[in-house]
């Protein structure tokens, strides 16, 4: 069986709240409130959209989240070695 959107969103939903605990708790990573302030965006709107997942508004935005997260953890890769 496979997960529905909303189910998605909350699991991603849930894998952003326990990295914005990794930033508010590592003080040593670079511009780590710039990314708790982006990351709860993004949690925010992942659960609104599991909450409402008809809504192209929130889809399109969500879509964006990701888009975004991926680029950023590529860079991060990136720039680790």
């Amino acid at each position: 069986m496979h997960q529905s959107e909303a189910d998605q969103a909350r699991a991603l939903a849930g894998e952003v709240t326990a990295l914005i605990a990794k930033f508010e708790t590592d003080s040593t990573l670079t511009d780590a409130q710039q990314a708790v302030d982006y990351l709860t965006l993004m949690r925010t709107e992942l659960l609104d959209f599991a909450a409402n997942p008809n809504d192209d508004r929130l889809r399109q935005s969500v879509a964006g989240h990701i888009t975004n997260f991926i680029n950023l953890t590529r860079q991060a890769a990136h720039q680790a070695g």
